[in-house]
């Protein structure tokens, strides 16, 4: 019960830290390393590569926006 908490608290962080790097700037110039430096420096929470991909674009999906990153390696 205890790791669903904390796996709830680290989603809501994760797409709150990506919805502020989405929120008025233009995603063209967004990667996934913007938010993987912010999520470790404002909450400690280490991510990789391709999760930052996926938080990131379900933040655009969230915001109605066009532009998709696309995974490394793909």
């Amino acid at each position: 019960m205890l790791k669903n908490f904390h796996d709830k608290r680290r989603h809501a962080r994760l797409m709150r830290a990506a919805d502020s790097l989405i929120f008025g700037r233009d995603i063209d110039s967004l990667v996934p390393g913007d938010l993987i430096a912010l999520a470790f420096g404002r909450y400690r929470i280490r991510i990789e590569e391709d999760e930052a991909v996926e938080y990131l674009n379900a933040g655009l999906v969230r915001r109605d926006r066009p532009r998709r990153l696309t995974a490394p390696n793909t």
